[in-house]
């Protein structure tokens, strides 16, 4: 624990009281069924500090943090303009639209979800190995957890609130709708963690004793993540909410909207509903709470179910795989198979380093509905195939060929292998894994968009050439600008992505060799090269369609060489490199 945490570091017996400053007297019992207020809003600050020092010290989480408030103001000043227009109708004597009440009744359900996620993910955890209840009772420690959750995830109901609150104001001259969105801004969060967290707890203590499930749990939740991706920019998932809409604007979940509009003039909102709601919150809010205590209990005190191994059953030996089969063919030199080998096998058991490639996957949710719908992709897939497959390749595997190698970076530094062994290992794992795939989507990807057969040769070829090329260049730019320090995802998973500067600078050089490929092999990708250079280059500078494939070309010269470069940089900055 921080400093912070140093008063709650006294012995607790199986009831201890205690004088505060104030002479008041605070009761708390390991076996309690309700937590302590004081000792769970100091455990709440404590989370919620060590969570910011936490984001603050990692560079991936603050450059996503910035992007998310960059797209989370856009989203603000709309959410005020559709406010202010509410408003303005309002006091023109219409009613109050419905949506309103649906989008409230969904910011609820949709808070209660990532709740329920929030305590059976890693946040619902106990750090220190637990150490937590050797000197606080498992009900404060829940109490503060859910009371540090419900206060994490009201930044989005305030924020959400000061918008439509303001444009409603704006709207209606009036200041009494703040009031009743300032009472549904904090009832919210409130009750959705009340409810979540105890669910998140029960779903934790649950998987955490059955084998199968705790193997299964990233799976699904990969398989969650990316249901969810696709329904949002498909926009099926507004074909979920209208479907549910009986649902979301019928009592009870219809009560936060009636709630939040309660106060607002001109809205027509019935008291009665409001009224309930706000004497059922308490209730709500205390009886999850005395049930987060148990569910606690049961997800921290369990035993992880684990597999024994018997006395007959065989242990596997290394090598023995069907990875090393296929090296011990392709690779002559043993240290090249075992670099290749060691690289491909940490990254399936570290899949987290494929996060950091992820974000472009998301443009391809949108080509594949259209294939499925159309039959057809745009001219450019293919390409962007191309270019994706050779960058994941150069970027998962080997563009920090030294700072993967974590604690081993000594023996390998010290061991008999050469500088070529690693990089040949490197090479050949980003090739391995990325040449058969990337080939065969950029060419069914060419397929579908009606690609020449010379362009589809093309492609073939492109793959093959981009992604082995982009693992050389990767790993020459990998081992000049490596990075050691870890990123945390959350309390338990990290990984050790490239730095900055190889990330920017293998993005660029990739992006040009193979919009250079682009250009000289595809004669649509001229064409619109053309148009676009014409409008984009300043001075009124134009350019012709030769003048373009010449540039491509000397592009691509530029890039062998390079390769070659990158390739004796490696070579040359492992065999020398001193920690």
């Amino acid at each position: 624990m921080s400093e912070e945490s140093s008063d709650l570091s006294e012995p607790s017996s199986s009831t201890t009281v205690r004088t505060g400053s104030h002479g008041s007297r605070q009761h708390s019992s390991f076996t309690g069924v309700f937590p302590s207020s004081s000792r769970s809003r100091e455990i709440a600050r404590i989370e919620l500090l060590r969570g910011y020092r936490w984001v603050r010290h990692q560079d991936f989480w603050l450059v996503f943090t910035a992007l998310m408030g960059i797209m989370s103001a856009f989203f603000l000043l709309q959410t005020f303009d559709a406010a202010r227009s509410v408003g303005l109708a309002l006091a023109a004597g219409e009613g109050l639209p419905a949506w309103l009440v649906t989008a409230t009744s969904v910011l609820w359900v949709f808070l209660t979800i990532l709740l329920v996620g929030d305590g059976f993910g890693s946040n619902g955890n106990l750090d220190n190995d637990g150490q937590y209840l050797t000197i606080r009772p498992a009900a404060d420690v829940a109490g503060g957890l859910l009371l540090a959750a419900a206060a994490k995830f009201s930044v989005y109901t305030i924020g959400l609130g000061l918008a439509a609150g303001a444009g409603l104001v704006a709207g209606t001259g009036s200041i009494l709708p703040l009031l009743g969105i300032t009472a549904a801004a904090i009832g919210i969060p409130a009750t959705a963690a009340a409810i979540g967290y105890p669910i998140g707890f029960a779903l934790k203590g649950f998987v955490r004793r059955s084998e199968n499930l705790g193997q299964l749990t990233t799976v699904l939740g990969v398989v969650l993540g990316i249901a969810y991706v696709t329904l949002s920019v498909t926009g099926e998932l507004l074909t979920v909410v209208e479907r549910l809409e009986p649902v979301l604007q019928s009592p009870p979940v219809a009560w936060f909207g009636h709630l939040a509009f309660v106060t607002t003039p001109n809205a027509g909102v019935d008291l009665t509903g409001p009224l309930f709601l706000l004497g059922l919150m308490p209730v709500l809010v205390i009886g999850g709470t005395v049930l987060a205590v148990p569910a606690a209990r049961y997800a921290w005190l369990a035993d992880t179910a684990r597999t024994s191994t018997g006395e007959g059953t065989k242990l596997p030996s290394a090598p023995d795989s069907r990875v090393d089969a296929v090296l011990a063919v392709v690779c002559r030199a043993p240290a090249t198979r075992g670099i290749a080998s060691t690289t491909l096998h940490r990254a399936v058991r570290s899949p987290f380093q494929f996060v950091f490639v992820a974000p472009p996957l998301v443009a391809a949710i949108v080509f594949i509905e259209g294939a499925v719908t159309t039959g057809s992709v745009p001219w450019y897939v293919p390409w962007f195939v191309v270019w994706y497959g050779a960058w994941v390749a150069g970027a998962v595997l080997p563009l920090n060929p030294l700072g993967n190698q974590g604690s081993t970076l000594p023996t390998l530094l010290t061991a008999p292998t050469r500088g070529r062994h690693v990089v040949h290992g490197n090479v050949t794992a980003a090739a391995l894994a990325g040449v058969p795939l990337t080939a065969v989507v950029a060419l069914a990807a060419g397929y579908l968009a009606g690609s020449s057969p010379p362009v589809l040769g093309a492609l073939g070829v492109a793959s093959v050439v981009a992604v082995t090329g982009s693992a050389i260049v990767a790993t020459g730019i990998g081992s000049a600008f490596p990075r050691f320090d870890t990123v945390s995802f959350d309390g338990s998973r990290q990984a050790v992505p490239p730095s900055k500067r190889a990330y920017s600078l293998f993005s660029v050089t990739l992006s040009l060799i193979v919009i250079a490929v682009a250009f000289v092999a595809d004669e649509t990708a001229r064409a619109v090269g053309v148009v676009l250079l014409t409008r984009w280059l300043p001075f009124g500078l134009d350019i012709g369609v030769e003048t373009l494939a010449i540039l491509s070309r000397a592009v691509l010269v530029g890039g062998i060489v390079g390769i070659a470069a990158a390739y004796r940089v490696a070579i040359h900055r492992i065999e020398t490199y001193e920690i």
